[in-house]
């Protein structure tokens, strides 16, 4: 049953390896297919503006022959190249502009400064692409050049397969956080159901257990009476641990109070219940002064006995040593508790699986515990709980950082 449980749990927190592996497949044909397409695209307009380019440059050296008329002159430069729509530069055999367009510079505009800029745009342009020589006389000399470079479509088009794969990387983000936080808010649906329906489990026994109590109590021998008020503790506790779990999904009460006074009764509480098997477990305290926290107790608390649990069972039961620490940072700002145990540890591969609901190495349990405490912790305290250090059989330390409620 805890299998099931478990692999259910775990169904809420990770995502399929065929689900990951699919999503990035699919980003990645999709891309390559926009990525084909806008090439063959960008190649065919590349195309047709070199054609076009070729024929301008056939329109200007019927311009300089001797044997065009002045109409069609006039026609070809203002009905064709004056209404050109790609950038194209015309110098004479120096290199001296002669005429312009579509560079960022008005074709009257003759001064020094802008036909220096003309002359560097030239120099751009034949990087590019080969100039187109005019002839219009027998001596070179008067030859003139066309140079030309792609219309600002196509420059734009160039980026355009890094727009698409930057949209369908931000769309794949927005899809896998989307999902993830459905996700999360079943896993929250399931978490507030199943702590409602543990506490109301439990409230009915418990009442019932208080009530057989006390028939026993009225009738019972001095020596049998004290056996009973320790079972009364016990059933103290479960009430504690039954409202525990009527708090998860709610907002919990928080209030000032010394951290320390919480540590000690978890400390205590375990300590009277350690095993004594030889030289048996030590927990050892070392608190520091520290700043009164807000907190919720009894939710800490529980944060507390899950991690000295924890050490309870990873540790040898006749040298297993645990220390809990208290502290604060340098700033002041933050209450630091250390759980250090001398146990078995976590190994490497695992450590980051540890705070995952349903994740635990036993073979009982529903590996709940740190999962849980990371909750109240982070989401009910604005803290962090983690994972400091582990090596086998020497040190595992977990730490909980609890900010200070600044004052005034």
């Amino acid at each position: 049953m805890n299998q099931i449980n478990k692999k259910y749990l775990r169904g809420y927190t990770e995502y399929p390896l065929f689900f990951k592996v699919s999503l990035v497949l699919g980003v990645v044909i999709v891309a390559l297919v926009f990525f084909y397409y806008t090439q063959e695209v960008i190649g065919g307009l590349k195309k047709n503006s070199t054609q076009v380019v070729t024929a301008y440059a056939r329109l200007w050296q019927l311009v300089a022959m001797e044997s065009t008329t002045g109409e069609e002159v006039n026609l070809i430069f203002e009905e064709v190249i004056q209404k050109s729509r790609f950038p194209i530069v015309v110098t004479d055999f120096e290199g001296n502009p002669q005429a312009w367009r579509e560079v960022g510079i008005a074709w009257d505009d003759t001064t020094y400064k802008s036909k220096e800029r003309l002359k560097k745009r030239v120099q751009q342009m034949d990087k590019e692409k080969e100039p187109i020589p005019i002839f219009y006389g027998e001596d070179k000399k008067q030859a003139l050049y066309l140079h030309y470079a792609d219309p600002r479509l196509i420059r734009q088009l160039r980026f355009l397969p890094l727009i698409e794969i930057g949209v369908l990387v931000i769309l794949g983000l927005i899809g896998f956080i989307t999902f993830s936080n459905i996700k999360k808010a079943e896993q929250h649906s399931i978490w507030v159901g199943m702590s409602k329906e543990t506490a109301h489990q439990l409230g009915t026994p418990i009442s019932s257990i208080l009530g057989w109590l006390e028939i026993l109590k009225s009738k019972s021998d001095p020596q049998t009476k004290e056996t009973i008020e320790k079972m009364e503790k016990d059933v103290e506790n479960l009430e504690k641990i039954a409202h525990r779990f009527s708090q998860i999904g709610s907002v919990p009460e928080l209030r000032s109070v010394d951290l320390n006074s919480v540590v000690s009764d978890v400390v205590n509480y375990f300590k009277v219940r350690l095993p004594h098997n030889g030289l048996g477990v030590v927990i050892k305290e070392n608190l520091g002064e520290l700043e009164p926290v807000e907190v919720n107790s009894e939710l800490l608390s529980w944060v507390l006995e899950n991690l000295l649990k924890n050490s309870l069972e990873a540790v040898e039961p006749k040298f297993g040593i645990i220390e809990v620490n208290t502290k604060m940072d340098k700033g002041k700002k933050k209450v630091i508790i250390e759980v250090t145990d001398n146990g078995k540890g976590i190994l490497p591969k695992e450590q980051k699986k540890i705070f995952t609901p349903g994740y635990t190495t036993k073979k009982r349990g529903w590996g709940l515990g740190l999962s849980l405490a990371k909750r109240i912790v982070e989401d009910y305290h604005s803290g962090l709980i983690y994972l400091g250090k582990s090596i086998p059989n020497v040190k595992t330390t977990f730490f909980v950082v609890l900010p200070i409620k600044v004052k005034g």
